[in-house]
């Protein structure tokens, strides 16, 4: 190695070594995903530093999902044995389930930092909002008419969700891939054109597995899509990384969890395989001075805020002989369907399985004997798309369940109407034949 660059390595390491305050907090050199010292012309990396035995496993796992930032002090030796790591780093060799050949990846750095912020922009500052926007690596997906929202992660590569309303596609098939040539491929890519020339920004849902995250942007791309939300095939959920279509600078990839993705492709598929969502980033900052919350995770943009504050579980319901009662859809279930649809009586609790019993469309059941889940999961699986559950209280609540993601299986809407005005269609319905048709308004 150069004597210039030793004695300078040396000289780095010392005073790197001393405590410096940077904005009243102490800090040392920090390695981390994304090489922060060079040596001579070699970049070093934590995971260079892993494999020399610099930092463990559970160290760089740290570092890679963000949850701390680690300061690491490495001395000359160390410092030449990371670079030395780096000049003999190979690239990444996937294997993907079916396929017998090993992919090889080249190696890239992340798009994302992995930061958090000081202080939130100031509301009038836009740039600053927009700035924060497009660091923010993970944020909530609304979708339309949802009764929760779904986290979503961004991918390594492309750009953040623009500051709009999306289409979401599911793709056809679903994988979006062949799986006898094992490229990508989509049998509805046409429909991306129609959506497109309506003036829609679109993006493509599609399950991950067997072609690679950057075998579907590319195509995703090519066919005209603003970016691409993958589905986990497992539990948990991942950044999607793809080395190979970093150039993407206006494409939005992201994932979402397995539980959650299966659910929201089940109601694009019931729906006719489109919905409207908006992708909302979330900044999580160190202390919230600059805005009027005690909340350390908020939405970038007060835009989004705004959004986010203004959003409406509930609505009025209104029967066929002129009965309104307020309603509130359950944190749990499928969106409410729109239109008037035609309800009968259930005049048990629903507390214990209707084996062969088959139920109408759409049911109107009273409250208690059991907990939600297991009364909504009953009718479901009786053949309830719609559920009205009357309150045993005066004002409607919104039903919960203990657990989102054992809830997720409950294919059924439902919602939740007052006693007094619930009571009311009931009675109504009792002397006329049980039945009555219900109008629901946001």
């Amino acid at each position: 190695m150069n004597f210039h660059y030793v004695v300078l390595a040396i000289l780095l390491c010392y005073a790197y070594s001393q405590p410096q305050i940077v904005g009243g907090r102490r800090r040392r050199q920090k390695f981390g995903m994304e090489g922060l010292i060079e040596m001579g012309e070699e970049e070093i990396n934590a995971a260079d530093m892993r494999r020399a035995g610099i930092i463990t496993d559970a160290e760089l796992r740290a570092e890679d999902r963000g949850s701390v930032q680690r300061s690491y002090i490495v001395n000359e030796e160390e410092a030449k044995m990371a670079a030395d790591m780096a000049s003999e780093r190979k690239p990444s060799m996937v294997k993907l389930p079916g396929r017998e050949e090993m992919l090889m990846l080249p190696d890239r750095e992340s798009v994302l930092k992995f930061e958090f912020f000081r202080d939130f922009a100031k509301e009038e500052d836009i740039d600053g909002q927009l700035e924060q926007r497009e660091q923010a690596w993970w944020g909530r997906l609304y979708v339309a008419n949802f009764p929760f929202s779904i986290q979503f992660l961004r991918g390594h590569f492309g750009s953040g969700p623009k500051l709009a309303q999306y289409t979401l596609l599911l793709s056809e098939p679903a994988l979006m891939c062949d799986l006898t040539l094992y490229d990508a491929m989509m049998d509805n890519q046409d429909r991306v054109k129609e959506l497109k020339d309506q003036g829609k920004n679109v993006i493509i849902v599609a399950k991950r597995g067997n072609c690679t995250y950057g075998e579907k942007a590319i195509l995703a791309e090519s066919v005209g899509a603003d970016g691409i939300l993958y589905v986990n095939d497992e539990e948990g959920i991942t950044h999607p990384a793809a080395p190979d279509v970093r150039e993407f600078r206006d494409f939005a990839p992201s994932m979402i969890s397995q539980a959650e993705g299966d659910y929201l492709m089940n109601v694009l598929q019931r729906g006719g395989g489109t919905i409207e969502a908006n992708f909302i980033p979330i900044a999580c900052v160190d202390e919230p001075k600059n805005l009027k919350t005690d909340k350390f995770c908020l939405p970038t943009s007060q835009q989004e805020r705004d959004f986010e504050d203004a959003i409406q579980y509930g609505g009025v319901a209104k029967s066929s002989d002129g009965i309104e009662a307020d309603f509130l859809q359950a944190h749990y279930g499928y969106p409410l369907p729109d239109g008037t649809h035609s309800f009968t009586l259930h005049e048990g609790d629903a507390c214990e399985s209707l084996g062969e019993e088959t139920v109408s469309k759409h049911v109107i059941v009273k409250r208690g004997g059991c907990s939600f889940q297991n009364k909504t999961l009953n009718l479901a699986e009786a053949g309830a798309e719609v559920i009205v559950i009357v309150n045993n209280e005066p004002f409607p609540d919104r039903p919960g369940v203990g657990n989102l993601y054992e809830s997720l299986v409950i294919s059924s809407s439902v919602v939740m109407v007052g006693a007094v005005q619930g009571d009311a269609i009931w009675k109504s319905m009792k002397g006329n034949g049980g039945v009555t048709d219900l109008t629901f308004a946001r």
